[in-house]
């Protein structure tokens, strides 16, 4: 995800149009985020669903071709396992990679992301219909109205991305499990990283 540049504002630029620039940018960065988990909902929604499609196809066929083979005799039995397998493995490397749960991620964050906009905007102009304000108020709530949908914008997009960081810690770890491996019983890794803190002290050094 792209950040823009924070826009350059003169030292003489009138309060009006600094903060008509401030807003073009936080809006641009709450429509950039925006787009950019419906892009990207769309791709992990697409693969999540072709490879769940493909390990209910493999289950059926894993299940059919033993009952086929049985019933004519013949030595294709072993062939389920291997669908059943791969049909496994489709139904792994979607939780493995949280391909499901990312788009769904992805759709609770650019909805709440559309929503905080159209708050954005809807309190926006209602600071133009406060005629009993005065010049000095409203500068100062617009001003507050930018600061909080950028500093939304950013709470939203960190959030999601802790849950990821979260997810894919939670599923190495499942993987270690699984495998029987961890870094404490491996002397490699143990090693690599002795050999990595005694050259980050030597550079401190």
């Amino acid at each position: 995800m792209i950040i823009r540049p924070f826009p350059v504002l003169a030292a003489d630029q009138q309060p009006e149009a600094a903060l008509d620039r401030l807003r073009g940018w936080a809006e641009g960065q709450a429509e950039d985020a925006v787009a950019w988990y419906l892009r990207d909902k769309a791709v992990r929604r697409r693969i999540s669903r072709l490879l769940r499609g493909c390990a209910i196809l493999l289950g059926i066929a894993g299940g059919v071709v033993p009952l086929v083979s049985a019933a004519g005799a013949g030595s294709g039995a072993s062939w389920g396992y291997v669908l059943l397998a791969i049909a496994g493995g489709c139904l792994a490397f979607d939780h493995f990679f949280g391909l499901s749960s990312a788009w769904m991620r992805d759709i609770a964050t650019a909805q709440a992301l559309q929503r905080a906009l159209i708050e954005f905007r809807l309190d926006w102009v209602a600071t133009q219909l406060g005629v009993a304000a005065t010049e000095d108020a409203v500068v100062r709530r617009r001003e507050e109205l930018i600061r909080v949908l950028v500093l939304r914008t950013a709470e939203l997009v960190e959030a999601e991305t802790g849950e990821w960081l979260s997810e894919f810690r939670s599923n190495i770890g499942d993987l270690n499990r699984r495998s029987g491996w961890s870094p404490a019983a491996d002397p490699s890794v143990g090693a690599g990283q002795s050999a990595g803190a005694a050259g980050k002290q030597a550079d401190i050094t």
